[in-house]
């Protein structure tokens, strides 16, 4: 499948744009069809790219910047190009963008499960989307805890940067937090707060899982006790707890069990809003000016037939692109029946083939947290 994507000219643009095929043009590879057309119609003045699949012969996941919860920023293209039997990639979830001069983290707004394993929980509340379901939720479903000697001790929240913080939101850092490997920041430091470093030991299994997999228990034996910030071993867990917790109680040796459970599904991922659902378009809110204003957008949907729809607009914030409205024309005129809006502006890109169709960003295609990759499968 890759090699007949590869060699089909999915790329017919190429001497016309370096970005973008030209307009009302379709390309077809291996049940892959990538088309662009004019706006017009539906009240946009910029080019529309639709990328489109169906069957069992592409599937949608969840990349991560680096293959890191907060590894820094990756391009979409880059994480595709790094990501076996991966065709195409589109950017995800909005994300947590430090002041100019800082390290970005790539830290997530909202939930990631990628594999069935529990990455991210949501910083706030955000919508999200199965992309195994298809379906998308107004709340991200989870839980985890730990047994301590009978007592379960909520966890949360799951590999947040911390303390969480962007333009909005200043949440303070309190509560049992939980880490996993897959997480480039140190545990925080805190007065009040110590961590407890973890091995895993068992009760999965046989090749071990990640102790965070959904809907299974983890067992693991206290090896540290630390006030210090420290990175997490692989396969380990550590928790950042106050004090007066009852995980203060445990003498080095202890064996506790972690429990994590989610019906959310094995791929999840955030956006925000829900555009339509169950082919009723989501009123949007006159306040969600991002909404209400042109923007370039990505959005992921679904037809009532399960055909996988990815779209992305072209425009320049505040001026061109698209509002909710004229999204929600667009969709229904496609058939899309489910969609959710993803991170937009100058985070919208599209990228397949092993080219760049679309970037919003100006001066090239723009570092991001997350992307939508569809990933060929063995047939």
């Amino acid at each position: 499948m890759i090699a007949a994507l590869a060699i089909l000219p999915l790329s017919v643009a190429g001497a016309k744009s370096n970005i973008a095929l030209a307009a009302s043009e379709t390309a077809t590879a291996g049940g892959l069809t990538l088309r662009t057309f004019s706006g017009a119609p539906y009240g946009v003045t910029t080019s529309i790219h639709e990328l489109t699949f169906s069957g069992t012969e592409y599937s949608l996941a969840v990349g991560l910047a680096n293959h890191d919860i907060a590894g820094g920023l990756e391009t979409p293209s880059s994480m595709c190009r790094g990501t076996p039997d991966c065709v195409a990639a589109v950017n995800a979830d909005y994300f947590d963008a430090t002041p100019a001069g800082q390290p970005d983290p790539g830290d997530e707004v909202g939930g990631i499960i990628q594999d069935c394993v529990l990455l991210h929980t949501p910083e706030v509340s955000h919508q999200q989307v199965d992309l195994d379901g298809p379906s998308v939720s107004g709340g991200f479903n989870w839980s985890s805890s730990v047994d301590v000697n009978g007592v379960a001790v909520p966890i949360t929240a799951i590999n947040q940067e911390l303390p969480m913080k962007y333009p909005g939101v200043n949440l303070p850092l309190s509560g049992t937090l939980l880490f996993t490997s897959p997480y480039a920041l140190p545990t925080p430091s805190r007065a009040g707060r110590m961590t407890y470093e973890f091995a895993q030991v068992g009760g999965m299994t046989t090749p071990m899982t990640s102790p965070t997999t959904i809907n299974t228990t983890a067992e693991l034996d206290l090896v540290a006790v630390t006030s210090q910030p420290v990175k997490v071993t692989v396969g380990d867990v550590d928790i950042s707890a106050p004090t007066g917790s009852a995980i203060a109680s445990l003498p080095i040796g202890t064996t506790v069990s972690l429990t994590t459970t989610s019906t959310a599904g094995c791929n999840n991922v955030g956006g925000h809003p829900i555009l339509i659902e169950n082919g009723v378009v989501v009123p949007t809110s006159s306040s969600d000016t991002y909404m209400t204003q042109r923007y370039a957008r990505s959005v992921v949907g679904w037809t009532a037939s399960g055909e996988t729809v990815i779209v992305t607009v072209g425009g320049l914030d505040d001026r061109t692109g698209a509002t909710a409205s004229e999204l929600d024309k667009l969709l229904l005129s496609l058939g899309v029946v489910t969609a959710l809006d993803l991170d937009g502006g100058d985070s919208t890109a599209l990228y397949a083939n092993g080219r760049i169709f679309y970037h919003a960003n100006k001066v090239g295609e723009r570092p991001v947290s997350t992307a939508l990759l569809v990933i060929g499968n063995p047939q």
